[in-house]
């Protein structure tokens, strides 16, 4: 929609521009005076301000149209990756998203930040992506936390024991 939008104001912009234009120029034309020129400055003036606005507001539509695009093919991956356990191939991105292999190969490079989505090579030489936090296989997350060191001598006296024979 917002592409739609952006088109419209292109269209519009151009058009105020040209009618601006030239209708002023036929003023300035048919006139000649001084009072006429001012009205076809003004005309002039009005078409081109208009189509500037127009011109403007067509750009601001097309960047909000981009950046919804890029959110929607974003989300369209993270659910298909998902859908995968969080494991892709470039064919699997191309089939689910109807892409041609080198944009989703495209896609998928972009998104490899060696964090949240790396890439692994299968024995076989093929190339998966691996969506770190969607990844069934990874199993759970362990936290290890660090024990406080025994004293030396408590190991040393341990030692000392296991090395006297017993007298049983």
């Amino acid at each position: 929609m917002a592409r739609g939008w952006s088109l419209g104001f292109y269209i519009a912009g151009i058009a105020a521009l040209g009618a601006g234009l030239l209708v002023g120029g036929i003023v300035a034309a048919a006139t000649g005076s001084a009072a006429g020129l001012t009205v076809a400055a003004i005309i002039a003036g009005t078409g081109i301000a208009t189509g500037g606005v127009g011109l403007w507001e067509s750009r601001r539509f097309r960047r909000r149209a981009e950046r919804l695009e890029h959110t929607i093919s974003e989300q369209r991956l993270y659910s298909l990756a998902e859908k995968h356990g969080g494991v892709l191939r470039v064919i699997d991105v191309a089939r689910g998203l109807r892409l041609t292999s080198s944009e989703a190969e495209e896609l998928l490079d972009h998104r490899v930040d060696e964090v949240r989505v790396s890439m692994r090579v299968t024995d076989d030489g093929e190339i998966h992506y691996v969506f770190r936090e969607l990844t069934t296989a990874a199993g759970p997350r362990v936290r290890v936390e660090a024990a406080e060191p025994e004293p030396i001598e408590e190991i040393l006296g341990t030692l000392q024991e296991a090395d006297t024979p017993s007298s049983d």
